[in-house]
């Protein structure tokens, strides 16, 4: 997937150790989504997400979208992505920063057929994934106690 271009990148910084923020956004199983289980997804489109799968990949019905979302977890490289609709994929990385950790989330296109229509699709994915990326940094800052703020 690195060989894409993304379509958008958004950057921030939690001010907490890289391996806190990578543990907590790492931490996914089967079962309902949660402060303790897929912790990105938990303010999420349905409040009632529930996850099945596992150890590193997972899936989960979502209303409104009947093929669901794909989520994939790469622990040792303290990075997740989740996949959904037909064109959808989104991947966060969790490396070290000066001041803590650094996230990277960048959205691709993925899909395998109808790609010439992304872009029209997509428009306005850039400032709609940096809205959901503060309030998931919202979040971990209270959860963690610390300060999380896009760059």
């Amino acid at each position: 997937m690195a060989a894409k271009k993304p379509l958008c990148t958004v950057n921030a910084v939690v001010e907490a150790p890289c391996g806190v923020v990578a543990a907590l956004l790492t931490a996914v199983s089967a079962g309902p989504v949660g402060s303790d289980n897929a912790f990105f997804l938990a303010d999420g489109p349905d409040p009632a997400i529930r996850l099945r799968g596992g150890p590193s990949e997972f899936r989960a019905a979502i209303a409104g979208d009947r093929t669901g979302i794909r989520v994939e977890v790469d622990r040792a490289q303290a990075m997740l992505a989740v996949e959904g609709q037909w064109w959808f994929r989104a991947e966060c990385r969790v490396l070290p920063h000066p001041k803590g950790s650094r996230m990277i989330q960048q959205v691709f296109n993925v899909a395998t057929t109808g790609r010439w229509m992304v872009p029209m699709i997509a428009r306005g994915v850039e400032g709609k994934q940096r809205q959901s990326m503060q309030r998931l940094l919202d979040r971990i800052s209270e959860h963690l106690g610390c300060s999380a703020y896009l760059e």
